[in-house]
């Protein structure tokens, strides 16, 4: 089909998820795609994020916004914006990288998928008390050894102690 441009490689595939947030479409910006220097959009320490290989717009966790990744090579995310709709996001990219939207590929994983490659990531990283997966926490903490304990298991804890159950005869 003329016009449209040759689908990525296994190399430039992401993986399922980025920071826990699901693939929903990415792109492979080749040397076709443009890039608008003093963009004045997206900034990272100081500096107008440059030239990118990779972009991913991402489901967030929470689900009423969605994320585009900024990414290096290997998905290893440099920046990100959060937007209302996966269309506000591609219009974002387009305007720093013009030409990326005919890059776009859908990603078609599933929750399951993501479940799968998140449990693979975390697997060193759960509480040893729920086994809840670090990116389902707001905090981990760990002790000596392998053993780790998440905040809500603490909260949890700590409020047993405070409020003893009474023991009737």
């Amino acid at each position: 089909m003329p016009g449209k441009r040759k689908r990525s490689s296994a190399s430039t595939t992401p993986p399922p998820a980025i920071a826990s947030d699901r693939i929903l479409h990415y792109a492979v910006l080749d040397d076709s795609v443009g890039y608008s220097k003093g963009h004045g959009l997206l900034f990272v320490d100081g500096e107008e994020i440059g030239r990118v290989p990779l972009l991913a717009i991402c489901q967030s966790r929470n689900k009423s916004e969605v994320v585009l990744y900024f990414c290096e090579k290997g998905w290893n995310s440099l920046a990100v914006s959060v937007h209302d709709s996966v269309a506000n996001a591609k219009r974002r990219a387009e305007r720093i990288y013009p030409g990326s939207s005919e890059c776009w590929e859908e990603s078609q994983v599933s929750e399951e998928e993501v479940a799968q490659h998140l449990d693979r990531v975390y697997k060193d990283f759960r509480c040893s008390f729920c086994g809840k997966r670090g990116d389902l926490v707001g905090q981990m903490f760990a002790g000596n050894g392998d053993a780790q304990i998440c905040d809500e298991c603490v909260a949890e804890f700590n409020s047993g102690l405070a409020n003893p159950p009474t023991q009737s005869d």
